[in-house]
C-alpha cells in the first residue's frame, strides 16, 4: 500500500513542479492582460463620449442650417415682393413721374436682328 501512495504522491509533485514551471509565465501573462482590458476599456468610454459630443454637434448644425434655409426661404419670398412688376411700375408712376410713351411718340429702330 505505501508504494501506491508513492507514487500518487510522485504524480501529485511532478504536477506541483509544472505549474511552478508555468507560473512566472502565468503571473506577467495574467496582470499584463488585466492592464489590456482596462486600456481597452477606457478607450471604448473615450470614443463613446467623442461620438456623443459629436452627434450633438450635428445636430446643432442641422438645426443652424434650417433655420438659414427658412431665412433664405423668407429672402427670396421678400426679394420675389420688392421686385414684382406691379410694385415697380407703381414706384415709377408715383415716385418717378413716369409713363408708357404714346403710340404716336414710338419709333421704330431697323437693326441687325429677325425683326428688322
Amino acid at each position: 500500500m505505501l508504494g501506491k501512495k508513492q507514487r500518487s504522491t510522485n504524480k501529485k509533485n511532478y504536477v506541483l513542479a509544472e505549474a511552478e514551471v508555468q507560473a512566472p509565465i502565468g503571473g506577467v501573462a495574467v496582470p499584463l492582460l488585466i492592464l489590456l482590458v482596462i486600456i481597452s476599456c477606457i478607450a471604448v468610454v473615450q470614443s463613446s463620449h467623442k461620438s456623443r459630443k459629436l452627434f450633438g454637434q450635428l445636430q446643432d448644425l442641422r438645426r443652424e442650417a434650417m433655420l438659414l434655409e427658412e431665412d433664405w426661404g423668407r429672402l427670396l419670398l421678400e426679394q420675389s415682393t420688392w421686385a414684382s412688376p406691379d410694385r415697380v411700375q407703381d414706384m415709377a408712376v408715383q415716385k418717378l413721374k413716369m409713363q408708357a410713351p404714346k403710340a404716336r411718340e414710338v419709333k421704330m429702330v431697323g437693326g441687325y436682328g429677325k425683326a428688322g
